[in-house]
Parts: structure tokens; sequence; C-alpha cells
């Protein structure tokens, strides 16, 4: 095995890692769209070969960047409804 192919396998791996551990939305977003791209580069690299283990972690890591994903932007929505909310209540005391 090359030491590029190894490097690719690797790369993708870390970048779904620093996804997975993300806690901040907008970073989780940031993370998640880097580490999809490189699925998605590895799985086009794979495609002349025969189904793996690795293809199988790439199918697995793809579904979990999709629920990650799901939820980054449902606490997103979230945090904007929260902060619409409090700006609203300290509009409304500063009337009455």
């Amino acid at each position: 095995m090359s030491d590029t192919i190894r490097d690719d396998a690797h790369e993708w791996r870390q970048l779904c890692q620093a996804a997975f551990l993300e806690l901040d939305p907008v970073s989780l977003l940031q993370r998640i769209a880097a580490a999809r791209s490189a699925v998605f580069d590895r799985i086009e690299d794979r495609l002349s070969r025969p189904p793996d283990s690795e293809e199988c972690a790439l199918r697995n890591a793809l579904e979990t960047l999709s629920t990650l994903r799901e939820l980054a932007e449902r606490d997103l929505g979230q945090q904007k409804k929260t902060a619409q909310i409090q700006h609203l209540a300290a509009g409304y005391a500063r009337i009455s």
C-alpha cells in the first residue's frame, strides 16, 4: 500500500473524529463539511476496487455525519430562538 493511499485513509478518519468530538454547533457544521468532502473523495478514489471493511466504515461515517449535521442545525435553530426570545423579553422589560 502506498503512503498516499494510507494518508488518504487516515485523513478522512481524522476529520470524522474531529467532527464527532466537536461541541460547538457552528464549528461542528464546518467540521462535518470537511469530513464529508474527505469521505466522498475517498469513496471516489476507491470506486474501481472491491468492497472491504473501509467501504463499510466510509458508509457508517457518512451516516453519522448526516445525523450530526441534523442535530447541529437543530441546536443552532434553538440557540437563535432563545436569543430572539431573550431580546424580545429585554425589550419588553424596558417598555414596562
